[in-house]
């Protein structure tokens, strides 16, 4: 049950710390998708189960750790109480990853799914991003989106921060091969990656469709991709440009043959 004011789509991002026994490496977010059967995928990016870097396959902890692990902050009915924490292994015992790739793409594509069981939903207060109601918002260049996450970790009741940005290229040629990717403009900060990404408009809302339709009420809601951070460049005065990783990905992903 989501309390009066406040929006599902809140309810839908974790947090997430990867670690290495008992060392945290980093942290970031997550969030659950609905398979076809029933059962949950936890949605993240590959290289925040994995450590590295998914284009050079570099290691991206100082320290030189390799995850074994993401300690999931699952939030409790009772936001007031201290959340739930739940152990995600990323690995076997034999070093072998335990996430679910692209099945053509592989690493190429930095999202992966884990399977999860989760408590009872009257105990924990999650929302698969699948079951937020969701309308075909018109989708355009410059047209404001929200990253959902955690830049500073968790923090009071676990809610998370929504980061506005806006569509840096043309959504059209997005998933096409030359370029998997959108590009959006906003400054995240690390503990992003992994963030749900959405247009959430109130009052008003303009559908896409042939006739470009505006439909009054409570406003929309469509979910736009995954966020896997900002391309990295040497100049702290940068154009703060960041990738998102389309829907239909997520969706390839989540309800893999090899889940």
């Amino acid at each position: 049950m989501t309390a009066p004011g406040i929006d599902t789509c809140s309810l839908v991002p974790l947090y997430v710390e990867p670690h290495f026994r008992e060392t945290q490496l980093s942290q970031a977010t997550a969030f659950l998708w609905l398979r076809y059967d029933g059962r949950l995928a936890l949605m993240t990016n590959w290289h925040v189960v994995s450590g590295r870097n998914h284009e050079t396959d570099e290691c991206l902890s100082k320290m030189g750790g390799i995850p074994d692990r993401l300690r999931l902050h699952m939030p409790y009915v009772d936001r007031a109480t201290p959340p739930l924490i739940i152990d995600i292994p990323t690995v076997d015992s034999d070093g072998e990853p335990l996430w679910i790739e692209h099945e053509q793409h592989g690493r190429a594509v930095d999202i992966v799914a884990l399977p999860i069981s989760l408590p009872p939903p009257d105990i924990v207060a999650t929302m698969p991003m699948n079951a937020v109601r969701t309308v075909s918002l018109k989708q355009r260049v410059g047209l404001p989106l929200f990253i959902l996450g955690y830049p500073f970790g968790r923090q009071g009741l676990g809610l998370p921060v929504w980061k506005q940005g806006s569509f840096a290229s043309e959504p059209y040629f997005t998933g096409h091969d030359a370029q998997r990717y959108l590009i959006v403009d906003t400054a995240s900060r690390p503990g992003m990656s992994g963030s749900p990404v959405i247009q959430r408009v109130h009052g008003e809302i303009e559908l896409e469709d042939a006739h470009g339709r505006m439909v009054a009420g409570d406003g929309g809601c469509r979910f736009v991709g995954i966020y896997s951070g900002r391309f990295h460049t040497n100049d702290a005065g940068d154009a703060q440009l960041g990738r998102v990783w389309p829907a239909p990905l997520v969706d390839e992903i989540a309800n893999s043959t090899r889940f």
